[in-house]
C-alpha cells in the first residue's frame, strides 16, 4: 500500500511537471525555467540563480535535508504555499536548510519575486 502511494505521488508530481511545462503564456516571466531533478543523496541543493529555482522540481527521499543557495545580488526567500516552511530573506551567498521528514509535494515561491516557483516531492 505504501509502495503504491509513493508511485502515485510521484507519478502526480510528474503529471503536473508536465502539464506546466506544457502551458503557454502569452509573456514569460524572467528567469523561467523548467527542471526536475530526481536525488537519493541525504544532502540535496536547490541554486537561486537569474530569478529561478534551480532545479524547479526536486525528488528527493523522507528524511533528507534541501539547501537553497542564493545566488543572485539581490533578496529571495523560500516560502511553502502550505506553510510548512519558511525562510528570511537571503542574500547573495546566504543559505537556507530544511529537512523533509513528511512524504509529499510541498510547492514554495520566493515572497518579493511571486513567479519564482519550485517543487520538492518527498517520497
Amino acid at each position: 500500500m505504501k509502495k503504491h502511494l509513493i508511485l502515485a505521488l510521484i507519478v502526480i508530481a510528474c503529471a503536473t511537471v508536465v502539464i506546466a511545462g506544457c502551458a503557454s503564456s502569452s509573456s514569460s516571466s524572467p528567469g523561467s525555467v523548467n527542471s526536475t531533478v530526481t536525488s537519493t543523496a541525504s544532502q540535496n541543493s536547490v541554486a537561486i540563480q537569474n530569478y529561478a529555482f534551480s532545479p524547479s522540481t526536486l525528488m528527493i527521499q523522507k528524511g533528507a535535508n534541501v539547501t537553497w543557495k542564493n545566488d543572485d545580488s539581490v533578496q529571495h526567500s523560500i516560502v511553502s504555499d502550505s506553510s510548512a516552511f519558511s525562510s528570511p530573506l537571503l542574500n547573495k551567498g546566504e543559505t537556507y536548510t530544511y529537512q523533509f521528514n513528511n512524504s509529499g509535494s510541498f510547492s514554495y515561491h520566493c515572497v518579493p519575486h511571486t513567479y519564482m516557483k519550485g517543487t520538492i516531492v518527498v517520497a
